[in-house]
């Protein structure tokens, strides 16, 4: 099931929680103006109000952006990847590069390996909520193998990011252990907190391998 401790204060924490999404919501914004740079202020705001029907329903068609399938699965990756990415490029206000969209990519497809790894946690929950997860459309062996070939091709494409010395090996080898290491606790159906551990571990490597390698 979905975190189900979630649920159990969900009602009690609500005025806490809207308090902080509006905060930061409040802060996305004001930090463009303050620092002059008024054209990020529409994006940022069309982005704010977009997310709002995440969670609850959109007037008129009355569905959430997290009912429509596979969505729920990709839009944190590519958020953040975005965030990482894209977003210091256009605040400083460069063209974006080639190799900025090929570390772009990369960055979405580990996230996403994460992010599948989650849904795949919660694939009986959200099979009962419905929610159509990539995992629940795909079941829980495609998905696996998808979990694979997301990795083997983030692991490929690590050379291609110009890195040189121990981290152009140190870093494609922690892509696979990490990855390697999801697999295996998918496959031994391990608890959802030991899958939760193992993806999140997959983010922890590679940064540790840089962190070898410097």
């Amino acid at each position: 099931m979905n975190t189900p401790t979630r649920f159990l204060y969900r009602e009690s924490l609500r005025s806490k929680r809207l308090f902080l999404i509006w905060l930061s919501a409040a802060t996305l914004v004001r930090w463009p103006a303050v620092t002059g740079r008024w054209w990020l202020i529409p994006p940022i705001g069309l982005a704010i109000a977009a997310l709002q029907f995440y969670s609850r329903p959109i007037p008129v068609v009355r569905k959430r952006l997290k009912d429509l399938p596979v969505l729920k699965t990709f839009i944190a990756p590519l958020l953040i990847a975005a965030v990482l990415v894209l977003w210091p490029v256009l605040e400083v206000g460069r063209t974006i590069s080639s190799r900025e969209i090929l570390v772009f990519f990369w960055c979405f497809i580990i996230l996403s390996v994460n992010s599948v790894s989650f849904d795949l946690r919660d694939i009986e929950g959200d099979l009962r909520n419905g929610t159509r997860t990539l995992p629940v459309l795909l079941g829980a062996n495609w998905s696996t193998f998808l979990l694979a070939a997301l990795a083997l091709l983030a692991t490929l494409m690590t050379p291609l990011l110009g890195l040189r010395g121990p981290a152009n090996v140190l870093l494609p080898c922690s892509l696979l252990l990490g990855a390697g290491s999801i697999v295996v606790a998918v496959l031994s159906h391990v608890q959802p907190i030991a899958l939760s551990f193992v993806a999140d571990l997959f983010f922890c490597l590679p940064a540790f391998a840089l962190w070898l390698a410097r």
